[in-house]
């Protein structure tokens, strides 16, 4: 028995991957426009007031562009851009801008993070107050131009 909902967790934690990959495959790389894909994509699945934080390297004299996209559920996603000792480069403030487009001056690594705002709360008809449970995925993927 043990086993079985083991192999049902895996099943459906790797289904969801595959449903973000093909998300963000189909709806994320548009935004990158001419800019030609790193292979560096971060994707996960998250509900709101929830981050996800990950780096990436970006090399001297490059031009580069960061595209994020997520569920249209989720509202605006803030992104923001922050090099090794934290200081901020970029930050979207929550607003609707999908991509970020730069050049560094000196091979380093930064900081990306995706939050998604927290959720607004709905009225039951009892008159209550609850919270939709939703979630949804969120990518971000870089590229470069030649």
């Amino acid at each position: 028995m043990r086993l079985l909902i083991i192999f049902f967790s895996l099943f459906f934690i790797s289904n969801t991957n595959a449903q973000c990959r093909g998300f963000a495959k189909e709806y994320c790389k548009k935004i990158l426009g001419n800019y030609v894909a790193t292979g560096e994509s971060n994707i996960s699945e998250l509900k709101p007031g929830e981050k996800h934080q990950f780096m990436a390297t970006f090399y001297k004299g490059q031009h580069y562009r960061i595209a994020v996209c997520s569920d249209e559920s989720l509202g605006n996603i803030q992104f923001t851009i922050r090099n090794a000792k934290r200081q901020l480069y970029f930050d979207n403030h929550g607003e609707a801008i999908k991509n970020f487009d730069f050049r560094v001056s000196t091979t380093q690594q930064l900081i990306i993070s995706l939050i998604v705002p927290k959720s607004s709360t709905n009225n039951s008809e009892n008159g209550t107050k609850e919270k939709e449970e939703i979630s949804g995925c969120v990518s971000a993927i870089t590229g470069f131009r030649l």
